[in-house]
């Protein structure tokens, strides 16, 4: 199959400066979703009716821990080869080692919960799966939606970064910032974005690298691992997003576009799933939880380059998670079906279209 990306619909590298520390800037040309790659599954499984789960991250292309939609255990192990649930995990609850409100993530060999209600990320070993129990728990003691543990540290995303020349607010945080669980290098007396600037995380699993794309402006950053940007990728789509700031918070208002739902990394590649739609938050008319049209999967190096965008023909749930199969070039994508409203997980090779 022809390959997906040229020059021709690719637009300009831009150089920011030629000096030392200098980011590129890569745009995207709304050209490049005309050209994805309509790309089937080699694989699709599909979870019971009754199995109340909203979303999935594999690991060992065998496992699948699905976040639950009942106050019961906050994930379930279900088996993709045997096609039943293996196991459980994180009880809900108040008690020790129980959780409130989980965001899951999967970094390497570590499934990384985070309680936002607790403040307390746990850290459970995926090789330990499906009877995986908790390795780790870190006590963190400031604002943030969004952390993953790096070695010794946490890498945080800072509840106070935002810069908006329209609404002339410049905080001068850093987007990203390393604690201990304790110190955190934030002003708290400027406007909090928490709220709004939010997306998904992932770090190279030797060089320390850093990818984080926002989840309502279409813009990825490739962060070096002191956080410097390497990279800054915008585009392919330019929707405005309009925002407000009232009582020391930053609010969504008017105009809200769904950009980078979800990603995930390996060694060679970072992938991360495109919506691409805009539509005014107060429109009662607009399904939030199914777009019009396939999502998008992007494929990209870890210098920004794009290796290849594929449509994903009938995934069209905008609550998807990305997660990597045991080799380069292969993920699963969890989705809840729009006519069944079932889990189905799909199993993608990358490697036979680039």
């Amino acid at each position: 199959m022809r390959r997906i990306i040229s020059v021709a619909v690719m637009a300009a590298i831009l150089l920011s400066g030629c000096g030392k520390g200098a980011s590129e800037v890569i745009d995207l040309s709304p050209e490049v979703l005309t050209e994805a790659v309509v790309m089937v599954p080699e694989t699709v499984y599909e979870l019971p009716d009754t199995f109340y789960a909203g979303a999935a991250l594999v690991y060992g292309d065998r496992y699948a821990v699905c976040e639950m939609l009942t106050q019961d255990f906050s994930a379930e192990v279900y088996d993709l080869k045997e096609g039943k649930v293996a196991g459980k995990l994180l009880h809900y609850g108040n008690g020790p080692q129980e959780v409130l409100v989980p965001i899951f993530n999967m970094s390497g060999d570590t499934l990384q919960v985070m309680d936002i209600q607790k403040d307390k990320l746990f850290m459970i070993p995926c090789a330990d799966l499906p009877d995986a129990g908790i390795a780790r728990e870190i006590k963190y003691d400031f604002i943030t939606l969004s952390l993953v543990s790096c070695g010794d540290s946490l890498l945080v995303l800072n509840p106070f970064y935002f810069e908006n020349d329209d609404m002339g607010i410049h905080n001068g945080e850093p987007m990203f910032f390393y604690s201990d669980g304790v110190k955190a290098p934030y002003d708290a007396s400027k406007i909090m974005s928490a709220g709004v600037v939010q997306g998904p995380v992932a770090v190279h699993p030797e060089s320390g690298r850093v990818v984080f794309a926002n989840c309502v402006e279409s813009e990825i950053f490739i962060l070096n691992k002191d956080l410097s940007v390497n990279r800054r990728i915008t585009g392919p789509r330019h929707e405005r997003t309009d925002y407000a700031a009232q009582d020391g918070q930053l609010l969504f208002s008017g105009n809200i576009s769904t950009t980078y739902l979800s990603a995930c990394s390996d060694r060679e590649y970072i992938y991360l799933i495109y919506d691409g739609r805009s539509y005014g938050i107060f429109d009662e008319n607009i399904d939030v939880e199914y777009t019009d049209h396939d999502l998008y999967l992007f494929q990209m190096d870890w210098d920004g380059h794009l290796k290849g965008i594929y449509a994903l023909e009938g995934v069209r749930y905008v609550g998807p998670r990305l997660s990597c199969g045991s080799q380069p070039g292969t993920v699963y994508v969890s989705a809840v079906s729009p006519d069944e409203g079932n889990l189905q997980i799909f199993y993608y090779d990358l490697r036979k279209y680039n």
